[in-house]
Parts: C-alpha cells; sequence; structure tokens
C-alpha cells in the first residue's frame, strides 16, 4: 500500500474540532448506546455541555466540568479517526475505546475484558498515518493506567492481540486460526487505526474490550444481550466514569 504521505492534507482537522472542548482531560469513545448512558448517568450532576450530532463521527457526546467526555462514535475506523482528529485538534491529549470485541481466541470467553496490546492492522485507516511495516500499539502510559485500574477495582482481565478489520463478514476460520496462534484474542473494528493516529499525532490512546461474541468454535455465537455481557459492560462502564482521573495521571 502507497497510501502513507508526509505531505500536509488540504482538508484539516482543525476545521472540525469542537471549539468549546479545549478543557478535555480524556476522551472516552463508546459505540453502544447503553454505555453512554451508563456513564452519564454516573456524572450527571456534574455534566456541563451535552449535544448530538454537533462533532464529526459521533452521534452523541456528554462533558464534565471536571474534564471528562464521553463520545457515542458510529462504528468502524473511518468514523472512530474522524472523530479523534477533531477531538485531536482541540487539544485533547488521551483517548480511550470502550468498545465490544469477538473471542477469536478459546483464552477468551463471553463477558471478559480484553486489553490489546498490539492490533493487526487490516483496516485501510492507518495506512494513510503510518507505513505498512508500522506495529500497531497502545500508548505504554495509559496502558499502565487501565491496568492499574482494573486491578483496584478487582476487575479480572486479558491481554493480548487484537484483529482490527473493515470487512465483518470476511471473518474467515482460515484467519481467525493463524491470528489466534500469533496471540490475537479478539477481532474488532477501531484499534489499529487510533493506535496509529494517536503515533502520527503524538497523543495517547489504548483501549478496552469487552467480549460479546465468539468465533473461534467454527461458528459465530453472538451473545450481545447476556446477563453477564451487559453487568460487565455496566461495571466498567460505571468504572471508568468514576475513577477517570486515574488513567491520566
Amino acid at each position: 500500500m502507497e497510501w502513507f504521505s508526509e505531505d500536509e492534507s488540504v482538508v484539516k482537522p482543525v476545521d472540525f474540532a469542537p471549539k468549546d472542548l479545549g478543557f478535555v482531560r480524556l476522551a472516552i469513545i463508546v459505540f453502544i448506546r447503553r454505555v453512554h448512558e451508563w456513564m452519564k448517568a454516573v456524572v450527571s450532576d456534574k455534566i456541563i455541555i451535552e449535544k448530538e450530532e454537533s462533532v464529526v463521527g459521533a452521534k452523541r457526546f456528554f462533558a464534565t466540568k471536571e474534564g471528562l467526555a464521553v463520545f457515542h462514535s458510529y462504528f468502524g475506523a473511518p468514523a472512530t479517526i474522524a472523530l479523534a482528529e477533531a477531538l485531536i485538534a482541540v487539544g485533547i491529549k488521551n483517548i480511550l475505546i470502550f468498545g465490544e470485541a469477538g473471542s477469536i481466541s478459546s483464552k477468551v470467553n463471553i463477558g471478559e475484558i480484553v486489553i490489546p496490546t498490539f492490533a493487526i492492522r487490516e483496516e485501510g485507516t492507518s495506512y494513510h498515518y503510518l507505513p505498512p511495516n508500522f506495529e500497531a500499539k497502545p500508548s505504554d502510559n495509559l496502558l499502565k493506567n487501565i491496568r492499574g485500574l482494573l486491578y483496584k477495582a478487582g476487575v479480572p482481565y486479558k491481554e493480548g492481540g487484537v484483529w482490527t478489520t473493515d470487512a465483518p463478514f470476511r471473518e474467515t476460520m482460515k484467519k481467525v486460526l493463524t491470528y489466534s496462534k500469533a496471540g490475537v484474542l479478539a477481532v474488532e473494528m477501531e484499534c489499529s487505526a487510533l493506535f496509529c493516529l494517536s503515533t502520527y499525532r503524538r497523543t495517547n490512546s489504548a483501549a478496552l474490550l469487552i467480549i460479546t461474541d465468539t468465533l473461534w468454535e467454527g461458528m459465530w455465537k453472538p451473545a450481545f444481550t447476556e446477563q453477564k455481557v451487559v453487568n460487565m459492560e455496566k461495571r466498567i462502564s460505571e468504572t471508568l466514569a468514576t475513577n477517570w482521573k486515574e488513567l491520566t495521571g
């Protein structure tokens, strides 16, 4: 791929930057409405901005006076990176994805938490930011702080790679087996692009993922509404909204 270029873009992220969010210390990007609402409920008395469809890539967001902003984004790397670019352009230095993922390894099961330590770049967006040979990884400091936060909260988790794809209907069994053998635990649609963007823009990013479905048995087993998924998703949402300052130290 020859999409990467050092040349300046004609269309600039600053033109889409939400000017009233320069005070935000941590932006959390989520993809499920219930997660957004759980977080909002925790900090409802501190919210000073709340809008819908006002930031590129986001359906809605809120921000607190203390500096937390939570964005309900559209799925996929292009929308997520458009949103992240706008946030970085306004001065936000720390971006965390809290998303859902499918397990491709018997090591992780429904309702468990995965912290990505690297990402396979099977999406197109990252190749506009960094060359093909670059390994997509989260920021060391933010990764360390996530581990510490989950440890304090008593939340068990697994660490390993994720496979980021633009084509969820091309998740073949051959790829599932190949990537699983290479230490990849789950498949999702945004992480590698965000990690590459944050490297390119010299900001911090990381991700927390909850396993909502499995592929490793050779068939797709969805469990998005199973109680253990919902319960863990709510627990993590409330933990992040309550203790987010621990991630920015």
